[in-house]
């Protein structure tokens, strides 16, 4: 991707961003709203997006990339698991905070942000592959994370459902728009043009979200928070240098690969 539209894209986000931030602080909308538009995306637009990525051609090369990012994901996320907990004891993160620091540290808000982040960045097949990468993700995020968050529990947390877990709505479109892709089914122009409109709608809703969740807090309470900077440093900057590093060394590996694992 050229630099100059790379860098318009990330300021159209972050401008999205001050949207939603502004419209709190400007009390054009009330806090409260943050809930059920979060409901809206996450189980509205979000699957729309996710299917409607992968109402594509089958191509043969793109199932290879797909796959190739399974692999990936199935590598990096453990790899990142085990460098949080080391990482977490050499920056000294308390105990009853350690577990949600390695969380966070290792996996990412991927349906809430990420997808939107892929598709703005990358493009359609940027987002697609993200929704491959999703895979390993999901696998390991509600098992590896569940169970790093509950080194925080005092033992009376009752255990994670894995039902609720795995059949939620981002998964369950996930599949259907696999089924879709490989079976190339053509939907009815009834049903795609509403789930365009539902997808268009994700990105700008998201960053909005985010600029209104922002507006509930004080920037200073977060950098006074060594632990929540720490972790988003490991997250954001770490942990993608090395990934990207790491893939470096893998022959054959596609750039749009490497970009959407790094992102």
């Amino acid at each position: 991707m050229d630099l100059t539209v790379l860098f318009s894209n990330l300021v159209g986000l972050f401008l999205l961003i001050g949207v939603g931030f502004f419209a709190v602080r400007a009390k054009l909308l009330p806090v409260e709203i943050s809930k059920p538009l979060s409901t809206l995306l996450m189980k509205i637009t979000v699957p729309a997006t996710i299917i409607t990525s992968m109402l594509r051609p089958f191509d043969p090369g793109f199932m290879r990339l797909g796959l190739s990012i399974v692999a990936v994901g199935m590598v990096m996320f453990p790899l990142f698991s085990v460098l949080s907990l080391g990482l977490s004891k050499l920056l000294r993160v308390p105990q009853g905070r350690r577990g949600m620091w390695c969380c966070c540290a290792t996996f990412c808000n991927n349906g809430f942000m990420g997808f939107p982040v892929a598709l703005a960045l990358f493009g359609e097949e940027g987002l697609a592959l993200t929704v491959m990468l999703s895979i390993p993700f999901n696998l390991l995020m509600y098992s590896v994370g569940a169970k790093m968050v509950c080194m925080d529990c005092d033992g009376q947390t009752k255990p994670l459902s894995w039902g609720r877990a795995i059949l939620n709505l981002v998964n369950l479109s996930m599949a259907v728009g696999l089924l879709l892709y490989i079976t190339q089914f053509q939907l009815p122009q009834a049903i795609l043009a509403p789930l365009g409109y539902l997808s268009d709608a994700t990105t700008p809703l998201s960053m909005i979200v985010t600029g209104i969740n922002l507006s509930q807090g004080r920037l200073s309470d977060v950098v006074r928070d060594r632990d929540a900077l720490t972790s988003s440093l490991a997250r954001l900057l770490v942990f993608p240098v090395l990934a990207w590093a790491l893939m470096r060394l893998a022959p054959g590996l596609d750039a749009l690969v490497v970009g959407a694992v790094c992102a």
